[in-house]
């Protein structure tokens, strides 16, 4: 697989194929989830978002740390909605996790309504980062928190510059000082971000 399609599977996984890609990041990205996670406190009764659910597995991660809970996960592949209901089945019978599908652009949900939205690896796939910004703090509870949690990609595929940001076949790639000017351009506060570079890893924290 090239690298075009193999960044137009991993942005909207469909199919068996998609399916596969789905459970490949439930275990895959649980490292990196985890580490992203240790930058914010995570309260018992916390409603939570997560954007980009994909397989579902970070959506169960939330709804542990959220014992109390409301969990929702959205995602624009009708697949990865699947999966993630069929992952998150038990805490979905009980009322205690949703999941629906959905574009970051025109999230479904009321204003103020998230203590916590998280992005886990989905970022670089969204149409538009400051529009996606903007709605996620139309949702957001005043002094709410977004986490955004990627691989940076440092690669030598990802260095074309075609746009204001870094674009690579498909995947909009970000550095540290473009994720904290978008934040700041969509009205969020207090940006902090942390790097590992020999990891690959940056996670971004923003308050609205």
């Amino acid at each position: 697989m090239n690298v075009k399609e193999t960044v137009r599977i991993h942005s909207r996984p469909t199919g068996e194929e998609g399916k596969e890609i789905g459970l490949k990041m439930n275990e895959h990205h649980f490292k990196l989830w985890g580490w992203g996670l240790n930058h914010v406190s995570v309260e018992p009764d916390s409603s939570i978002l997560d954007v980009g659910c994909g397989g579902g597995r970070a959506v169960s991660i939330l709804a542990e740390l959220a014992e109390k809970g409301k969990i929702y996960g959205v995602d624009h592949s009708q697949d990865m909605v699947d999966l993630a209901t069929e992952y998150n089945s038990k805490e979905i019978g009980i009322g205690r996790v949703t999941i629906m599908e959905s574009s970051v652009s025109e999230l479904p949900f009321p204003y103020d309504k998230f203590d916590l939205v998280t992005a886990f690896e989905t970022c670089y796939f969204w149409p538009d980062l400051e529009e996606g910004l903007r709605e996620i703090k139309r949702v957001l509870k005043k002094g709410g928190t977004l986490l955004i949690v990627n691989e940076m990609y440092d690669h030598e595929l990802f260095a074309e510059r075609n746009t204001p940001y870094n674009t690579a076949k498909g995947m909009n790639i970000y550095s540290a000082e473009e994720y904290r000017k978008a934040l700041n351009s969509a009205g969020f506060l207090a940006v902090e971000i942390d790097e590992v570079p020999e990891d690959n890893w940056i996670t971004v924290v923003a308050k609205k």
